[in-house]
């Protein structure tokens, strides 16, 4: 009898411990790094689930993202990905560079390059 209260009492133990590691856990998804975009903020943190580390840490670089505000009803293609209608909700980029394709049912295709800042996001309003 004293064995399975033994048992028992392990059991709760290792359960307790596993219970308390998920109630800290954050509630987000995370990518293979452990990282992932906070919505509230626009920001991007990672929570060590790569490298080791136990708590999150700021990146040192914001992302580079950009929202196209055109005429409504528009299809935009960003860097020659489509990313759906206008306007689009803020798509991460790499570097500064960002040729804007737009097509409307009514008014034909409209091209145009702009360059915009690093880091953040960048609400670019395009006009035929």
């Amino acid at each position: 009898m004293r064995l399975g209260r033994k048992v028992a009492l392990g059991l709760g133990v290792v359960a307790g411990l596993v219970c308390s590691h998920l109630a800290w856990a954050h509630p987000g998804r995370t990518n293979s790094s452990g990282c992932h975009n906070v919505r509230a903020t626009g920001g991007y943190h990672c929570h060590g689930g790569g490298g080791g580390g136990g708590g999150w840490r700021e990146l040192e670089e914001t992302p580079t993202r950009v929202k196209v505000i055109a005429i409504p009803r528009a299809r935009v293609w960003i860097n020659g990905a489509f990313v759906g209608m206008s306007p689009t909700p803020a798509v991460r980029i790499d570097g500064t560079k960002v040729q804007v394709l737009l097509e409307h049912a009514a008014l034909g295709r409209h091209e145009t390059t702009a360059t915009i800042d690093s880091g953040g996001t960048t609400a670019l309003t395009v006009r035929w």
